[in-house]
């Protein structure tokens, strides 16, 4: 009976082990290393920062415009 049971434990860490090595293979290696970049660009603080910093001088670009074509007011 003592000889069952381990053959029964040793076959559901085998079997265990299987499917947690076929899960890891599928989704690319397993959990989240450290270093690696974001996934999504609004995840990027460096993406955002440069968005944020092309909208700030566009905006300032259309209002030099602005000001470049009104008539001077007399």
């Amino acid at each position: 009976m003592p000889r069952l049971l381990l053959g029964v434990a040793l076959l559901g860490i085998v079997i265990y082990l299987t499917i947690r090595l076929i899960q890891r293979r599928g989704d690319g290696g397993g959990g989240r290393k450290f270093g690696r970049r974001p996934v999504a660009p609004d995840d990027d603080p460096t993406f955002l920062r440069d968005l944020d910093s092309q909208l700030w001088e566009q905006q300032q670009r259309e209002r030099q415009q602005e000001q470049q074509d009104e008539p001077p007011a007399s």
